[in-house]
């Protein structure tokens, strides 16, 4: 499919404010036929299992590595482009005047009417054309606007409680981002009903102590009352279970004379970079782990004869790693993975070992990736199924 000749790629600066405006319209008329291409090649690839056989742990995998993308991103598009042969009116205006982003809306709207609601498929084909016929007008915000009163009327709640429904909804989404942790989601029930009940208690307005009105905006002092549930959670010791035969705790690595002084800096198991002094406040509430740094700033071996990984190496593997060496997840997700395997003779120590998360794990095990070490840090080789254009298709998996 070539779109190129499609629209006007005249300079821009030798444009009028028309010209620019239609060069535009037509873009946007070339961009959606692309991403419609792009959806019915990502149904098709999916079905045909062809990730598997290259070696990558799913589509996703496949499609997020090689185009450098989110996974989250690709998921999403994989689950619109794999629903709709389900919806043909949406599948005949995307070749036309419906959009990409205004097809998702209606999809989702569409898939998220359970089954135990019973509605008959007429009406469902009926539900789905006013909402094809509405995009012609609406942008995807207001489409999903209509999308959710046209759940309202075809799902009465049927034999399946709402309450029900709502619970399984739930959600929490973290995504680290500067200096911290972006995240939202969605609690039902007498779950909001606690959150709601502890944040409000905890995010009261306080004097200060020269009398005046609490400084802090609204949303500082729920956040602030979060992060003191929190740290209540993570004093009891018993409020997530064990991974690793370590209890959840914060780890931070820091030089001990800059921990003395209160000056420099600390890094958490997460990455994230924290002043010595708040390194000294947390420590005011935890134990003080020792980790010894080596000359390239690794973990020095904390020794063992050991077939299993022991607590101290756990620690210093968490530290060093901060999560799966290949997708980054965290550390209570994650396995201690021997690079070369202790049954052939490869010792238990941080020389030898690297955090996996379980599907990657499998996968390294499988042979799909290289691991080393250098200069006492993990180092990845990217499999050839990652580089987009190569000469020739990796080797299918046995």
């Amino acid at each position: 499919m070539v779109v190129m000749a499609e629209y006007d790629e005249r300079p821009v600066w030798s444009m009028s404010g028309s010209e620019m405006l239609s060069a535009l319209d037509q873009l946007q008329t070339a961009l959606a036929r692309l991403q419609t291409r792009r959806l019915e090649l990502l149904a098709a690839l999916e079905a045909n299992g062809h990730a598997a056989e290259l070696g990558a742990r799913d589509t996703a995998e496949l499609i997020a590595l090689r185009h450098r993308l989110d996974t989250v991103e690709v998921r999403r598009d994989l689950r619109l482009a794999t629903a709709l042969p389900k919806y043909p009116d949406v599948q005949q205006a995307l070749t036309a005047t419906l959009h990409p982003t205004q097809a998702e809306v209606i999809v989702t709207t569409l898939e998220r009417i359970p089954a135990t609601a019973t509605v008959p498929v007429a009406d469902l084909r009926i539900a789905e054309q006013q909402m094809v016929k509405a995009a012609e007008l609406l942008a995807p915000g207001e489409l999903r606007k209509l999308g959710s009163r046209v759940r309202n009327t075809l799902d009465t709640d049927g034999p399946e409680p709402a309450e029900d429904r709502a619970l399984a909804a739930e959600t929490l989404a973290l995504r680290p981002d500067d200096h911290g942790v972006a995240f939202k989601g969605y609690l039902a029930g007498a779950h909001a009903e606690l959150l709601q009940t502890l944040i409000l208690a905890g995010a009261k307005p306080h004097l200060t102590p020269e009398g005046h009105r609490d400084p802090r905006s609204s949303g500082k002092r729920r956040a602030d009352a979060l992060t003191s549930i929190l740290e209540v959670a993570a004093a009891t010791g018993g409020a997530a279970p064990a991974h690793g035969d370590i209890k959840p705790h914060v780890t931070v690595t820091i030089d001990l004379a800059d921990l003395q002084s209160s000056t420099g800096t600390g890094t958490s198991a997460s990455g994230a970079v924290l002043s010595a002094a708040a390194v000294r406040r947390l420590a005011c509430d935890a134990g003080v782990i020792p980790l010894v740094l080596g000359s390239n700033s690794e973990p020095l071996d904390v020794g063992t004869e050991h077939r299993f990984v022991t607590r101290a190496i756990r620690q210093a593997l968490n530290a060093r790693d901060q999560g799966c060496v290949i997708c980054a997840a965290p550390p209570p997700l994650c396995d201690a993975h021997h690079i070369t395997h202790w049954a052939d003779g490869g010792p238990t120590n941080l020389t030898n070992l690297a955090l996996l998360c379980k599907p990657h794990h499998q996968a390294v095990h499988q042979g799909h990736w290289t691991l080393t070490i250098h200069n006492g840090h993990p180092q990845v080789s990217t499999p050839t199924w990652a580089t987009p254009n190569s000469s020739k298709d990796p080797p299918t998996a046995a």
